[in-house]
């Protein structure tokens, strides 16, 4: 029996993030008697450095911060409800901003993560930017293990 009890998913909320969650849910109720715990995490890029140069701006960026943190949540929970299973584990959700490798990465040694899951691309505008450069990044960085969810070339 594997001995995982933490778990980290970064997501982009699209079908390959549903992949991984979903190897993540499965992982979790049969890895340990205690069931693993769920990281569950979406990181939006951090403003360019010319946004930050007036008050106005800054005060503009934590407006879009809490709408976007206040979006996730919706979408955090859309997601968990495609997996009726989801149930039987704990899942706690982590919207940060920033660089999402470096994001993932400190997180990951923060919580002490036994496990990171993710999908080998995204289905949205970051593709390339969030699960292309940045999955290749966690695999060589990381400081535990990785697994990688493709989507099923034929269902």
């Amino acid at each position: 029996m594997l001995n995982i009890d933490r778990i980290l998913v970064p997501t982009d909320f699209s079908d390959f993030s549903d992949l991984a969650l979903g190897r993540a849910i499965d992982l979790a109720d049969s890895c340990t008697a205690s069931k693993a715990k769920i990281y569950l995490t979406y990181v939006w890029p951090e403003a360019p450095d010319v946004f930050k140069l007036s008050k106005y701006m800054l005060d503009g960026q934590k407006k879009i911060q809490a709408e976007m943190e206040k979006q996730c949540e919706k979408y955090f929970a859309e997601q968990i409800a495609k997996f009726p299973e989801a149930e039987k584990v704990e899942i706690e959700t982590k919207v940060f901003q920033g660089s999402p490798y470096k994001e993932i990465l400190d997180f990951q040694k923060k919580i002490k993560a036994d496990m990171v899951i993710i999908g080998t691309h995204g289905d949205t505008p970051f593709e390339g930017f969030f699960f292309g450069s940045t999955s290749s990044k966690i695999i060589r960085h990381a400081t535990c293990s990785v697994m990688i969810v493709r989507k099923p070339k034929y269902s």
